[in-house]
């Protein structure tokens, strides 16, 4: 557990014991297939949602969505792992329905999910600093996806009321 001491008294420094590179690949690993799945779904409601406003506004986020996954795995690829790739996820798997509100609230609960991994990951487990930063870059880019979901919802919720 991250010692909120030394991180007031080292800022971004640290001094301690982390945890081996082995153990940052086998933490990695399944927070790396996680958010390969929340990017198939949010394929899915870009595939399948019909308000393009809906659909560009996610393309959009999309593409940093795409680069964590790449910062994930160069972190695993660095610790001397080798990364989940989701070779074996087909995009078919993964089907949030036809209702297209619904769709929205359930890629806002996978995306909450994904962001309370990220949370319990950074306070739970001392990370060595890169990674540290790393999940900090992960969260926030998950709040911005959270933030435009809340605004994605509330825009369809008054379109259909």
């Amino acid at each position: 557990m991250p010692n909120p001491i030394k991180e007031a008294l080292l800022g971004r420094g640290w001094a301690g014991k982390t945890i081996t590179r082995a153990e940052t690949v086998e933490r990695l690993n399944p927070l790396l297939l996680q958010h390969l799945k929340l990017n198939h779904n949010y394929e899915y409601v870009i595939r399948s949602h019909s308000d393009t406003a809906v659909t560009e506004a996610l393309k959009r986020v999309q593409k940093t969505a795409r680069a964590d996954v790449g910062k994930l795995n160069e972190t695993i690829l660095s610790c001397g792992g080798s990364p989940e790739n989701g070779t074996d996820l087909e995009p078919d798997d993964f089907d949030l329905g036809d209702d297209e509100l619904e769709m929205l609230y359930q890629l806002q609960d996978l995306e909450t999910e994904w962001n309370e991994a990220l949370t319990r990951e950074r306070k739970e487990i001392e990370h060595q600093m890169r990674t540290r930063g790393i999940l900090e870059a992960l969260k926030s880019n998950s709040t911005e996806r959270l933030e435009l979901l809340g605004d994605l919802i509330e825009r369809a919720q008054q379109t259909t009321g």
